[in-house]
């Protein structure tokens, strides 16, 4: 096998790792920059190279909130040099300089472009990617502050029309949910950890749009999903569920959450703008997910790129979740997927990921 040689793409521009702020191209690099003996063969685009980043951004960002919430002031820039290797794998992803000092975010960032997948360098051979992305507090002050990382809020928007609320646990441990403004108000797609950490959101709501709160949908019955209930319930906001998660919640005493649709139906299309689907089950026997345009509301059904395992599976049905996961890749590929903890994932590979995380569980 002929030695390893390579081309050293054009450097590309800090991308300050914040939503929705996308990487840019900076000039290329000198000539008497690229090392002797370079197998020029293996080229790619440097717009190829930037979508692929940019698509796989929140990944990295996720890294970096991660430790701001216990470093709130955190900021520098992290130089990730890695290898594409002829079938477009990254084979190789190195630290080749930081000015940030947290080795947990460095490592997190260099393991998070080792599973990156980029299409075949033109001409066969490998490319050489060296990727400075500068971290920066930019976002804003949290909803809510947490301490030591843990009761933490904040909302950081998808698009124009959705956001994403985030809160913490007293463990630190992060989950999502989803606000959407409609034509008729505002929508809560599952609440926070806690009753006042939902009300932090409700309130933020309140603020930035200045819209009623029209409703909620629960997406399964776990506290990560509904554990603010009573914080709807004040404001008499009705909320609603598959027709299994509201029998589990009266089980336990929980009352007036109304039924959205039932599992036999499967599907239901709410005139409020989204379609809720209930794939079987999989994390829960009772998990459904939620299409917006544009992105697919997964829940704790799905796993984010980051998940290296299944998380709580206390209420799992094992042997179904593959095929959950399957049936609901069927129905919404090629979306953006918010999943129940972890960043939001714009590659559509989050799927595989989490087939992946349960074929390892099979086999162990």
């Amino acid at each position: 096998m002929p030695a390893a040689s390579a081309l050293v793409a054009p450097a590309l521009a800090a991308a300050f790792v914040a939503w929705g702020t996308p990487p840019s191209l900076q000039p290329p690099l000198p000539s008497d920059q690229i090392p002797p003996g370079t197998n020029r063969r293996g080229e790619m685009d440097q717009g190829i190279i930037r979508g692929v980043i940019q698509r796989h951004v929140n990944e990295v960002k996720w890294c970096y909130e991660e430790a701001l919430g216990l470093q709130p002031s955190l900021a520098g820039r992290v130089m990730v040099q890695f290898t594409i290797a002829a079938s477009g794998q990254v084979i190789a992803s190195v630290l080749q300089h930081s000015t940030l000092g947290h080795t947990g975010v460095e490592q997190c960032t260099v393991e998070a472009v080792r599973r990156w997948q980029f299409p075949r360098p033109v001409g066969g051979g490998i490319v050489i990617v060296s990727y400075p992305f500068v971290f920066s507090p930019t976002g804003g002050a949290p909803l809510v502050d947490g301490t030591a990382g843990a009761g933490l809020v904040d909302v950081q928007p998808f698009d124009a029309k959705l956001f994403v609320h985030r809160s913490t646990d007293a463990k630190g441990i992060p989950s999502n949910g989803l606000v959407a403004v409609t034509e008729g108000g505002l929508l809560l797609v599952d609440t926070a950890w806690t009753e006042s950490q939902t009300e932090a959101v409700l309130a933020w709501g309140d603020r930035r749009f200045r819209l009623p709160w029209i409703g909620a949908v629960i997406t399964h019955d776990h506290t990560d999903r509904d554990g603010g209930l009573a914080a709807l319930e004040r404001r008499k906001i009705a909320v609603a569920a598959l027709d299994l998660t509201v029998a589990k919640l009266t089980r336990r005493g929980v009352r007036g959450v109304t039924t959205l649709f039932t599992a036999r139906d499967g599907v239901f299309k709410d005139p409020r703008g989204f379609e809720a689907y209930y794939p079987g089950p999989g994390h829960a026997s009772d998990n459904i997910v939620l299409h917006f345009p544009g992105l697919v509301y997964g829940g704790c059904l799905v796993k984010s790129m980051p998940a290296d395992d299944l998380g709580f599976t206390g209420d799992a049905d094992l042997a179904g979740w593959p095929a959950a996961i399957r049936n609901v890749r069927a129905r919404y590929a090629d979306l953006a997927i918010v999943p129940g903890h972890g960043p939001v994932d714009l590659s559509g590979e989050a799927y595989q990921h989490t087939l992946d995380l349960l074929a390892a569980v099979k086999n162990r």
